[in-house]
């Protein structure tokens, strides 16, 4: 059974109920239960879950650090305890397991830390009923597109803002779906775009006008407040575009793909990833098609350097879009690639290869 502190994060702990992941009586903690904290309101934390171990003879702690990319040994988090100094604490109080979406843990396992890529896997299991109290399921859409390219942006992430400035005086852009819908000056300010972005990349950003919309009326996934359409595809961008620029949620703070990739999939489109070294291997590895005869994705997928790997990436969109047209007929080439990528996400083998080696 799982047992939680009483926060509101209750369809991850369904999803736990559901399929058995644990056999014995556990403590889920949460995002909403670990993250944020100083030492003091840490300590404070201990305290209560070693009298609700005792109270409810749990037997296991679950250190829950998917849903968002988490670097398990940060040493910049500048207030407070990292995962891995938690995981200590907690683990004095009774056996305890951190799970993260870092495939960096696919590959090399390690005692009490469990992979579990749960944005991919509640996408391929189509389990987002449990996600949003009002989820209308949107898993399909076309196959046959009518524009070349699309690129989806909410939050203010550095790389997000740094792709911006290149791409934005691109001729090529009026033929994309492309927004950006929420106002650079809403967190232009914070510490981590101050430290990635140099001075002059913040005066070319200053310049553009945001937010900016898509062009046509009634697509609320691109509108501020949205929440259940952010992981449906059957809308009309979704429904029209050949290729997708995805810019994840990090691309170098914490290693996790989430649903902007998935929906890729989903849409039967050719991805391209703004993410962290080593995403399209990974994917690759567990049986999705990343079309690498056609995106040079080996050209840049190791390059530590997010920004180097950026600049590639861009530079790739660049040379395909001085030809459209092209990109169409390709994507028609591609279409039994694609369908069959879609069926490969939304297998049970792809969800258990998800739920990791040791869970």
């Amino acid at each position: 059974m799982i047992h939680t502190l009483g926060t509101k994060y209750e369809w991850t702990v369904e999803h736990y109920n559901k399929f058995k992941m644990f056999q014995t009586d556990v403590l889920h903690l949460g995002y909403q239960d670990h993250d944020g904290h100083n030492y003091a309101s840490w300590n404070k934390l201990i305290i209560t879950i070693r009298e609700f171990v005792m109270l409810n003879d749990i037997k296991l702690i679950l250190l829950d650090c998917t849903h968002d990319p988490y670097i398990l040994d940060d040493k910049d988090t500048g207030y407070g305890p990292n995962k891995i100094i938690q995981h200590e604490h907690l683990s004095c109080i009774c056996k305890t397991i951190i799970v993260t979406e870092d495939w960096n843990h696919y590959y090399n396992p390690q005692p009490n830390i469990l992979f579990f890529a749960y944005n991919l896997w509640i996408q391929s299991t189509r389990n987002l009923d449990a996600y949003y109290e009002n989820q209308i399921s949107g898993y399909d859409t076309t196959i046959n597109k009518t524009k070349p390219l699309m690129c989806l942006n909410r939050n203010l992430h550095w790389h997000r803002l740094y792709m911006l400035q290149i791409v934005y005086n691109a001729p090529w852009l009026p033929l994309v779906d492309f927004s950006f819908i929420l106002p650079i000056k809403d967190r232009y300010n914070d510490y981590n775009i101050k430290q990635h972005l140099t001075q002059d990349e913040r005066s070319k950003i200053e310049k553009i006008s945001t937010p900016i919309y898509l062009d046509y009326e009634g697509d609320k996934e691109i509108r501020p407040g949205y929440s259940n359409g952010a992981s449906k595809v059957d809308t009309l961008t979704y429904s029209r575009c050949a290729v997708n620029l995805v810019t994840e949620t990090s691309v170098n703070q914490g290693v996790a793909l989430t649903e902007k990739t998935a929906k890729a999939f989903m849409a039967y489109q050719i991805p391209v990833l703004i993410t962290n070294a080593g995403a399209n291997q990974f994917l690759e590895d567990i049986g999705i098609d990343m079309f690498s005869d056609y995106v040079p994705w080996k050209d840049w997928d190791n390059i530590e350097d997010s920004r180097s790997r950026i600049d590639k990436i861009i530079e790739f969109i660049n040379s395909i879009m001085q030809d459209p047209n092209a990109i169409m007929e390709k994507h028609k080439e591609l279409h039994p690639r694609l369908i069959k990528n879609k069926e490969t996400f939304h297998s049970l083998h792809f969800a258990e290869k998800l739920l990791g080696p040791d869970i």
